[in-house]
C-alpha cells in the first residue's frame, strides 16, 4: 500500500502492522521502539526524554481559515530538538468544535497542550508502518526506513483527533544503537 506523507511526498510501505501483532517484531527492535511507538503517553515527552532537549514544532502548513461550518481540521508539523533538527513529521485531522471548547491552542505540540490543560485523553493506536518514502526536502531518507504510526485521541469518550506521525531514521537509528 502507498500513501502521500506530505502533499507531493509517497510513503511506500512495506509492512502495516496494527497493534495487535506488535508481538511479531523481533525483540531487539521491539524493546527500543516501544518508546516511540507504541507508548501511551506524550510523544513530545518521550523524544525529550530520549534526547535531552527540547521538543519545537514547526508547521510545514500555513494556517487554513475555516468557514465557521466546517467541523474538521489538518495540521502538518516537524518535530525536532531545534531549528535545524527533524525527528517527526506529523499531521492530524482536528474536530474544530471540540478544540474551540476545550481552550486547546495548536502552538504547542499535541502532548504539551494536553498536559498543560489537564485534558484527560484516551489513545487508540491503530497501525505501525514500516516502509520508505521521502520525508519532505530531505534527500537521503530516501534510502532509510521509515517508522509511522496512525492512532486517534478521544476526549470526554469523544473522537477528538487522528494522528499519524512518521519518524526519521536519526530518531529510530539512534534508539537502535
Amino acid at each position: 500500500m502507498n500513501f502521500n506523507i506530505h502533499t507531493f511526498y509517497k510513503f511506500h510501505c512495506i509492512c502495516i502492522l496494527p497493534l495487535t501483532k506488535i508481538n511479531k517484531l523481533p525483540e531487539l527492535k521491539k524493546t527500543t521502539l516501544d518508546i516511540i511507538l507504541i507508548s501511551e503517553g506524550s510523544l513530545t515527552r518521550s523524544i525529550e526524554y530520549l534526547t535531552s532537549n527540547t521538543v519545537y514544532i514547526q508547521k510545514s502548513e500555513k494556517e487554513n481559515y475555516k468557514l465557521s461550518f466546517q467541523k474538521q481540521k489538518m495540521r502538518s508539523v516537524w518535530m525536532g530538538t531545534c531549528i535545524y533538527s527533524q525527528l517527526t513529521f506529523a499531521r492530524s485531522l482536528w474536530m474544530t468544535i471540540d478544540k474551540k471548547r476545550s481552550g486547546f491552542t495548536s502552538k504547542l505540540p499535541i502532548g504539551k497542550s494536553f498536559i498543560k490543560h489537564r485534558l484527560d485523553i484516551h489513545k487508540t493506536i491503530h497501525e505501525l508502518y514500516y516502509g520508505y518514502g521521502q520525508l519532505m526536502n530531505i534527500p537521503h531518507m530516501y534510502k532509510q526506513p521509515i517508522w509511522g504510526r496512525k492512532y486517534t485521541l478521544y476526549y470526554k469518550d469523544k473522537y477528538y483527533i487522528t494522528i499519524q506521525e512518521f519518524f526519521s531514521p536519526e530518531i529510530i537509528n539512534g534508539l537502535i544503537t
